[in-house]
């Protein structure tokens, strides 16, 4: 079966390597029960999991003003609402690679700005990447190549469950361990560092094959330790600096002389789990001990992220408008000012809210300023009625579609499991896009 191809039977089944778009990792061998429309996860992280599950209850209509509508009336009262706009705010974009297209369009057509709910902690990433540029490696790289991995701030498994095992596998322990990893001396023992913390029971499991050291660090504190490590690595004198303990700096220390002796140290971060004001420094130090090490020896950044396609969002906005998210487009122009075309800043210059969720039932930002029309899950509730709702299917459920992984070196496809009863994102826009007058 291919990824774009509707499923049109009802029968039971077992569905194996299922991929899932819901966060970055892009984990590829999921296993879920279909019967009918209702799904059941076999093998799957706690989030997949609950992303996954589907009832056959019937989907809900759309809705004007809260009242049930046709599928033609909700798209048409959508394309009103956008023609009599000025200044509208897309926000969430949380759709396949299809759906963005469509929704583009749909935004240069009615001018809007666009951005993406999980764009903080990438724009954190962009701030060092823009200025300086990085050294940064794929997954597969992690897994094959790394014989170090620095960690900073919180365990990574809070927001990406199985990022242990899939980026750092022993061989032959479990589904993740069968083919990884390739260049790490037998039996695949790496140093695991984590500045921050605490590791969860869980991950200290996953780990248990591996050497972990935990540096416990305060979460204010984070970026501080992380300039404190590169500082050591590149041979400068940090006594006394920012006032850490004493037994930290010389944990540091002590790190800093693994990562001279690395073969191929990876230094890794999720920017959305620091301080806003941090994210940027640490993103910016630890890319310092990379170029530090990279003279004598190999060394990468792997940047954590990439929930509900926003790397594909990113990528996307690239290739349309040569620009990232946090873009205003419209009338053949684009504009890119990220302090103003956030969603949190648009919003209160905004007239019009498009909130697009498919992957999971998030509500819209509050607004209060004119219409909402929402793309979205069919499962959300909202805080107040948006004045078009258009209920969607899920890539990777109800239609297939294309998500990238947070690395942005491989494009996934994903596949159908059930029969679709809800329009795609890109269906609902096109058809906004042609009752708006400009075809789709």
């Amino acid at each position: 079966m291919t990824s774009g191809e509707p499923i049109t039977g009802g029968a039971d089944r077992i569905v194996r390597d299922v991929v899932c778009g819901f966060c970055g990792l892009g984990c590829d061998d999921l296993e879920v029960a279909v019967a009918g429309r209702a799904i059941t996860p076999r093998t799957a992280c706690p989030e997949a999991a609950r992303l996954l599950a589907r009832s056959d209850a019937p989907p809900p209509s759309p809705r004007i003003n809260g009242a049930p509508a046709s599928f033609e009336d909700a798209t048409a009262a959508a394309a009103g609402h956008l023609k009599a706009a000025r200044s509208a705010a897309f926000s969430g974009l949380g759709a396949d690679l299809e759906g963005l297209r469509r929704l583009y369009d749909l935004a240069m057509a009615s001018g809007a700005s666009l951005d993406h709910a999980a764009s903080g902690g990438l724009f954190a990433n962009l701030e060092r990447l823009a200025r300086k540029g990085w050294i940064a490696a794929t997954l597969a790289e992690v897994r094959n190549r790394c014989d170090v991995l620095v960690v900073f701030g919180d365990d990574p498994a809070s927001a990406f469950s199985r990022f242990f095992s899939r980026a750092v596998p022993v061989r032959g322990e479990g589904a993740d361990g069968d083919a990884a990893p390739l260049f790490v001396t037998a039996p695949g023992r790496r140093q695991i560092a984590v500045v921050g913390g605490p590791l969860s029971e869980a991950s200290r499991r996953v780990l248990a094959a591996h050497e972990v050291t935990e540096i416990a660090v305060a979460e204010q504190d984070v970026a501080t330790a992380t300039s404190v490590l590169t500082a050591l690595v590149a041979g400068r004198v940090v006594d006394g600096l920012a006032g850490l303990p004493e037994a930290t700096v010389a944990a540091l220390a002590a790190l800093a002389e693994q990562l001279k002796a690395a073969r191929y140290a990876v230094f890794t971060w999720n920017a959305a789990s620091l301080p806003a004001e941090d994210a940027p420094v640490v993103a910016g130090a630890a890319s310092e001990a990379v170029d530090v090490l990279s003279v004598t020896t190999r060394a990468a950044v792997f940047p954590l992220g990439g929930r509900d396609n926003v790397t594909g969002a990113h990528q996307l906005a690239l290739w349309r408008f040569g620009y990232p998210l946090r873009t205003a487009v419209g009338a053949g122009t684009s504009r890119h000012v990220p302090e103003l075309y956030a969603t949190a800043a648009a919003l209160p210059d905004a007239d019009l809210l498009l909130h697009t969720s498919a992957f999971r039932p998030d509500a819209p930002p509050d607004f209060d300023r004119g219409p909402v029309i929402a793309i979205a899950h069919p499962d959300t509730v909202f805080a107040r009625e948006p004045e078009v709702f258009i209920p969607v299917g899920t890539p990777g459920v109800d239609y297939g579609g294309h998500v990238f992984r947070m690395d942005s070196v491989v494009c996934l496809p994903l596949q159908a499991l059930r029969p679709a009863e809800l329009p795609s994102v890109a269906e609902a826009a096109a058809a906004i896009l042609v009752s708006f007058g400009r075809g789709a």
